[in-house]
Order: structure tokens, then C-alpha cells, then sequence
């Protein structure tokens, strides 16, 4: 009888075996299905709006055209309107026929060309730029005033005034200042400390 009732008892652990490792297990939830998604989709989103950051110190714009308007001013300052042996002083004549808008005479370095970006060493279809020179003209209160030759091209003055070539050169710079980028650098001109104003936008 006990021997009958034991053969029972695992004949029924066997089938009970067989059949828990035959049930199928656990499959995926609609639970973990939602939770999974809901990862994965935050994670794809903050990607997208998280990487553009990234990338955008190497993108072109600003950052780009102050490196160029940085690198015109010191052009003009440093050479193309005087002599790289004295950096920061201007020639004259350099000067008076660059603002005229003439070929660039003898020891002269900036480009020859019909605009101020092409003497320059610009691409007029992707920059536009301007130069000015500004600076005290009177005897008085310190003013930042548009410099010019006087009627003899011998003494700077204000542009207010009558005067020939007037030290201004290029497009009018747009009046929000956070479309346009502009680079000072404070030079000798026939003697007088003046400031190149080169803005690009």
C-alpha cells in the first residue's frame, strides 16, 4: 500500500516536472512594453535637441566672421595701408587712395579692385564689410567722429565739414548691432591717434 502510495506521489512530481518545464514562461508584458518605449523615446529625444549644441561652436556664423573681420583689421593696420616694419602707423597715401578707391600705388599692400571687399581680400558675394576711420579732429571734448582730408590732403579733419576724401569706405553696416561684427584697432595717421573700424556683417 505505502510502496503504491510513493510510486503515486512521483509519478506525480514527474508529471508536474514535465509539466513546468514544458509551460511556457513569462513573455514580455504590455507594461514593459510601455516602459521600454518611453526610455528609449526620452533618450532619442534628448539626443536631438542635446547634439545640435554640440556641434554648433564648429558651425559657420558668427564665431567665423569674427575671426575674418579680426584678420582685415589687423591686414589694414599691420601692412596694407603702411609697412609691416612699423605696424599701427599708416601711410598717407596708402590711406587717401585706398578711401578714394584707386588702384593701390607703390609699397601699398591691399588688393586692386573695384570694391572694398576685393581690396580687401573678400568675397563680395558672401561678405560685405566697411572700413572707417574715426577719431578726435578738434581741439576740444574728445569726440569719435567719420576723419577726412581737408581740401589740400594735408590735415585730417571732421567729415562734417568740407573736406576731399572722406576715410570711409564700403556699405552702410545694419543698424542691429547683433546682425553685424566689428573689430577697433587704434593706429598713427599723419601723426594723430586714430581708430580703423571695420565692421562685417
Amino acid at each position: 500500500m505505502n510502496r503504491r502510495k510513493n510510486e503515486t506521489q512521483s509519478t506525480n512530481r514527474r508529471v508536474a516536472r514535465a509539466l513546468w518545464i514544458g509551460r511556457p514562461q513569462r513573455g514580455q508584458t504590455t507594461l514593459d512594453f510601455a516602459i521600454g518605449m518611453s526610455l528609449f523615446l526620452s533618450v532619442l529625444i534628448f539626443i536631438f535637441l542635446f547634439i545640435p549644441g554640440l556641434l554648433s561652436p564648429f558651425s559657420a556664423g558668427v564665431q567665423e566672421e569674427t575671426v575674418t573681420t579680426d584678420r582685415v583689421a589687423d591686414g589694414l593696420t599691420m601692412g596694407m595701408l603702411g609697412s609691416p616694419q612699423q605696424p599701427y602707423v599708416l601711410d598717407e597715401h596708402c590711406t587717401r587712395e585706398f578711401f578714394a578707391g584707386n588702384a593701390p600705388p607703390s609699397g601699398c599692400g591691399y588688393d586692386s579692385g573695384g570694391s572694398t571687399e576685393e581690396r580687401v581680400g573678400l568675397d563680395p558675394a558672401l561678405e560685405n564689410v566697411n572700413v572707417t576711420i574715426r577719431g578726435n579732429a578738434t581741439a576740444t571734448a574728445a569726440t569719435d567722429e567719420t576723419l577726412c582730408w581737408d581740401g589740400t590732403d594735408e590735415e585730417l579733419v571732421a567729415a562734417s565739414g568740407g573736406c576731399g576724401t572722406i576715410l570711409t569706405t564700403g556699405g552702410n553696416p545694419p543698424t542691429n548691432n547683433d546682425a553685424s561684427v566689428t573689430a577697433l584697432r587704434v593706429v598713427s595717421l599723419n601723426g594723430q591717434d586714430v581708430t580703423v573700424r571695420v565692421v562685417m556683417w
